[in-house]
């Protein structure tokens, strides 16, 4: 009985001594491979960094941000002209703007994104019983009502030093740039050539 009792206590020690080797070597495998997606990571981050960096850098990168500027500059004289603004409402209309601008083209990008992904959900023919289409729905109901919410809280900080027959000739301004931007873009996925 003793023996008996001594072979069982010696296979349960050999037993118990393999499974801690084993959580040992999985423990070991899974800190490893921890490790090497976190190496990894960092080897795609730098060569984003890097791509980011050569794009900058480039001759295509340095025009593209002196046009942006160059229209920045041509829409602020046309936007201080046409409304008939002061030194103080001026600079304050691009504060505002520089405060909102991060959040309305995120909004903008996200918008265009559910639409693209809406599309191709509808085209694919089971777009009536769809939970993924349902799902994407809601997301551009909310993504619109953001965007509703944060022109609402541009229009409260232009109401502070823009008039209202200020604020509509602006909101007017702003939508047919939108309108014309829009035109471009569909004319160059169309092949077409601009609207004047």
């Amino acid at each position: 009985m003793m023996k008996r009792y001594q072979r069982f206590l010696l296979a349960t020690s050999a037993v118990l001594l393999c499974s801690a080797t084993a959580l040992q070597a999985q423990e070991s495998s899974a800190a490893s491979e921890a490790a090497r997606a976190r190496r990894e990571a960092r080897r795609a981050a730098n060569a984003v960094q890097a791509e980011d960096e050569r794009v900058r850098r480039s001759p295509a990168f340095a025009e593209r941000m002196r046009l942006e500027n160059s229209l920045r500059e041509a829409l602020a004289r046309a936007v201080r002209e046409r409304l008939n603004l002061n030194d103080q409402q001026a600079t304050r209309l691009m504060d505002v703007n520089r405060k909102f601008s991060d959040d309305r083209l995120r909004l903008a990008r996200e918008e265009m994104r559910i639409r693209r992904d809406l599309r191709q959900s509808v085209a694919s023919g089971d777009a009536n019983r769809s939970p993924a289409t349902a799902a994407l729905l809601d997301d551009l109901l909310d993504t619109q009502r953001q965007r509703l919410e944060l022109q609402q809280k541009e229009q409260d900080e232009l109401s502070t030093f823009l008039t209202p027959d200020q604020r509509v000739r602006y909101i007017g301004m702003m939508e047919q740039l939108r309108r014309r931007i829009q035109q471009r873009a569909d004319s160059a996925r169309g092949g077409g050539v601009p609207p004047e």
